[in-house]
């Protein structure tokens, strides 16, 4: 029986889609993920009285933080916030591609009613080439 090929993966290979944008390519991206609450339930104890029933709560969904070089591309994104601030919400289906070294898909993660919260530029050195975030 063969095993499934395992991806060469590199770091900083993502592509983005956000609707309405042209894509990006991202060198990081972290917090993609879910968690669901639990309830414990003290009056439901199994009929023995001495462990709480337990049934999924409320869904937490972590914030994503994107990291790209690609300042041109970017500024695309402190357009998307500057609506924020004006009070417009206006939230985008946001489509992050993992991609291996060939630039072949690996897996993909949909965001779904997506909005920046935040963007920050943490180094801009001599040439005007920096991260954003």
């Amino acid at each position: 029986m063969a095993l499934p090929r395992i991806p060469d993966l590199t770091m900083g290979n993502f592509l983005v889609i956000i609707d309405g944008f042209e894509p990006m390519s991202m060198t990081s991206v972290t917090g993609i993920g879910f968690e669901v609450a639990v309830l414990e339930d003290a009056e439901a104890r199994n009929g023995n009285g001495r462990a709480p029933g337990r049934s999924p709560g409320v869904n937490k969904h972590a914030t994503v933080t994107l990291s790209t070089m690609e300042l041109e591309k970017a500024a695309q994104l402190g357009l998307w916030r500057n609506k924020i601030e004006e009070g417009t919400i206006e939230r985008k289906h946001v489509s992050i591609h993992m991609q291996d070294a060939a630039n072949l898909p690996v897996m993909t993660f949909d965001l779904e009613s997506a909005w920046p919260s935040a963007i920050s530029v943490s180094s801009v050195p001599q040439g005007g080439e920096g991260w954003i975030q």
